[in-house]
């Protein structure tokens, strides 16, 4: 069998990175609940799973410290072995290593790390765990020479079969028994005229292989088997054929007319010691027209039992989820899919563009045809903005050792939670926001959560608390880092301020807690005061605001003194595609994000008051601060008698009033970005092109009002 295993890498270094999240996320687990039995199988199945890859790809080294680890594991999982911090921490080394070993295969960089340490220590927690149980002295090194060989996952049924034991013997005292050594000899001798009988007598075997249900790479399973069966003889045929075994076109298993000198038992047992290959049964060597005329008959009746296994009994994982149907699912690259969304993006202007051509013809037959041409337009770009949603569980997962080690490291003692998972975001969204979330939780462990003595000092559990929370809002996702930890002092940050000169002393008699972000996220704003813990939060929230920001999305603080502070992220769902409110001043249009407006309404010049020389108005018992978007961008502005609309928006809990000239309504936009140099222009985030062919710019409200 002719393949170049060189192919799967890819695959292998995906499928690699998501079984060490896998481990990283249950080891966490497993420290909080060391005597969770469904945790240890979890990862005990993910590193077997890993080892089983990485030596169908030869990556020797990767195969070896996988294979020391899974021995503990498997201690750990029979009990033989306890949980303990000492423990958790080496295995955690242990994932760190094949995580760089991973990202080395990756980069293609020909490193070789050095896992002696590593691998010594695995040794030696599994030789002296074994000591332990059975009593004896024992060397590190004799262990290794006496321990038993762990072997890959099998079939239950060979399993049983080889520890199935010899039928007994009745004996009498007066009988002598056969000396062990004479008994084992005369055994083998036995075994190996068998297998001379079989290698003289049989030349073709038909056999049938079976993989793991949970295999992956099935297709390279298949490479190792052929190139294994090679070694021993010639294989005629296989069914179904060598191209669909490739493309992976079967279940589990698959079968194969070989020919060989080598006995029945010995080719068997060399399959077997293949990782993932779960059973291969020996079937009458019927020859090839035997098996082509099964794999005719066969296929009807196969093809009904795997529909009543997939109804009635599909196959389940180790967290008692249904295991995923190989073709339900398949791999694209982010490439096509921003492609796709790209094009999407052009079909909605021009089906923007010939509605507004239609309203002006008004021909019914042309409005009916282009109201189902937007319908179906509107399925296929739901249907494409789907494929790009990616539950935040993908940058969820990676939290929580980082916070573990943190915690370990500072002295701290709290719990972290996590909430919505399933929410979908945007991949491109989902990728830019993991540097901010790592620093506001690494802010929160740092600098918002007190020792164990400060807080029972204060009263509270010994053991802080941090959530990561993510939720729907409206049109947005929004994203929450609380803690329960000492807040920030808002009086501290405005003293600061005023030092450095940033506040007027007259001005700051108008600031409220509200107000305290503004400051901490300016650039080194708390550096010089880190040592403080309280202003230290400060450090690094200008490159988180101006993240969020650049993503269309906005961020907002809350913080109370001595009670904790929670920072929320609200990003839209997608940058591509959104709903926009567009307005008119003087001649030029503007779009107005869906998202932050929280309504409209039309107000008379006589309706706006002053206060503190800001002009506000009274909507419904509320003061609102407005702003003349006119006035602010440079237009020439009307006389401002009369009525005119203004549109409320809501920004970090703040509302604000835009006067504007005319409201043209409520349109589906396509966002396109900025040229870079224009991109440093306050108050914009893209432009648009509407249905008539002119320009629209969008407004970035966050940074129009800051």
């Amino acid at each position: 069998m002719d393949m170049d295993i060189s192919q799967y890498k890819d695959l292998f270094i995906s499928e690699a990175q998501e079984h060490l999240e896998a481990l990283n996320q249950s080891m966490v687990d497993l420290e909080k609940d060391p005597g969770n039995p469904d945790v240890l199988t979890e990862i005990f199945r993910s590193a077997h799973t890993l080892k089983g890859m990485s030596a169908t790809m030869g990556f020797d080294q990767l195969t070896e410290l996988s294979h020391e680890m899974e021995n503990v594991l498997d201690g750990l999982r029979s009990g033989d072995i306890e949980v303990d911090t000492d423990i958790v921490d080496l295995l955690f080394g242990c994932f760190d290593m094949l995580g760089a070993m991973v990202a080395d295969i990756a980069q293609e960089s020909g490193k070789t790390q050095d896992t002696r340490a590593l691998t010594e220590a695995l040794r030696a927690v599994y030789a002296g765990e074994k000591s332990s149980v059975t009593g004896l002295e024992k060397t590190p090194e004799s262990t290794k020479k006496e321990k038993p060989r762990r072997k890959a996952k099998a079939a239950p049924a060979r399993e049983e079969r080889e520890q199935e034991p010899e039928p007994e013997v009745e004996q009498t005292e007066e009988e002598p028994v056969e000396e062990p050594a004479a008994a084992e000899e005369e055994r083998e001798r036995g075994e190996a005229e068998l297998e001379a009988e079989e290698s003289a007598a049989e030349k073709n075997l038909r056999l049938r292989i079976t993989l793991d249900k949970d295999c992956v790479l099935k297709s390279v399973r298949v490479f190792m088997i052929f190139k294994k069966l090679a070694q021993m003889g010639r294989v005629i045929t296989s069914r179904p054929s060598v191209e669909d075994l490739e493309d992976e076109k079967f279940d589990r298993s698959f079968e194969v007319l070989f020919e060989t000198q080598e006995g029945t038992e010995v080719v068997r047992r060399a399959l077997l010691t293949i990782a993932e290959v779960f059973e291969v049964d020996v079937l009458p060597p019927d020859g090839v027209e035997a098996l082509a005329v099964e794999e005719e008959a066969g296929e009807a009746y196969e093809e009904e039992v795997e529909k009543a296994e997939t109804a009635e009994a599909r196959p389940f994982d180790a967290s008692g989820a249904a295991a995923p149907v190989r073709t339900q699912s398949v791999r694209v690259n982010i490439s096509r899919l921003d492609n796709l969304m790209n094009l999407i993006g052009e079909l909605v202007i021009n089906r923007t563009r010939l509605q507004e051509i239609a309203s002006s013809l008004k021909n019914p037959d042309l409005k009916e045809a282009l109201a189902q041409m937007a319908r179906l337009t509107a399925d296929l770009q739901d249907e494409v903005m789907k494929t790009r949603m990616v539950p935040v569980e993908h940058i969820f997962n990676r939290f929580p050792r980082m916070v573990r080690d943190l915690a370990k490291s500072r002295g701290k003692d709290l719990d972290f939670v996590i909430e919505g998972k399933d929410i979908e975001l945007d991949r491109t969204i989902l990728d830019e926001i993991s540097d901010p979330l790592m620093h506001l939780l690494r802010n929160a462990v740092d600098h918002g959560i007190d020792s164990p003595e400060e807080r029972e000092a204060k009263g509270k559990p010994p053991r802080g608390s941090i959530k990561l929370v993510a939720r729907r809002d409206r049109n947005y996702v929004s994203i929450e880092v609380s803690d329960d930890g000492q807040g920030v002092d808002a009086q501290k940050i405005f003293d600061i301020a005023e030092r450095r000169g940033l506040i007027a002393p007259e001005d700051r008699k108008t600031l409220g807690a509200e107000d305290v972000l503004r400051y901490l996220a300016m650039p080194g704003f708390s550096s010089a005061e880190e040592i403080s813990g309280v202003s230290g939060r400060g450090v690094g929230l200008d490159v988180v605001k101006n993240r969020v920001e650049s993503l269309g999305g906005m961020l907002i603080m809350q913080s109370i003194r001595g009670e904790g502070t929670n920072f929320a992220l609200k990003l839209p769902l997608t940058l591509a595609i959104i709903q926009a409110l567009l307005v008119k001043v003087t001649n030029e249009i503007y779009a107005i994000p869906l998202g932050v407006v929280a309504e409209t309404a039309v107000i008379s010049s006589h309706e706006i008051k002053y206060v503190s020389n800001q002009e506000v108005i009274f909507l419904r018992d509320e003061t609102i601060p407005m702003m003349r978007l006119g006035r602010f961008l440079g237009l020439q502005e009307e006389n401002g008698q009369g009525s005119f609309p203004v549109v409320v928006v809501e920004v970090a809990l703040k509302s604000v009033a835009i006067a504007v000239d005319e409201l043209m309504g409520q349109q589906e936009i396509v966002i396109t970005s900025l040229d870079r140099y224009l991109k440093r222009i306050r108050g914009f985030g893209g432009a648009t092109i509407l249905g008539t062919g002119e320009v629209a710019l969008i407004l970035d409200i966050p940074t129009l009002l800051s």
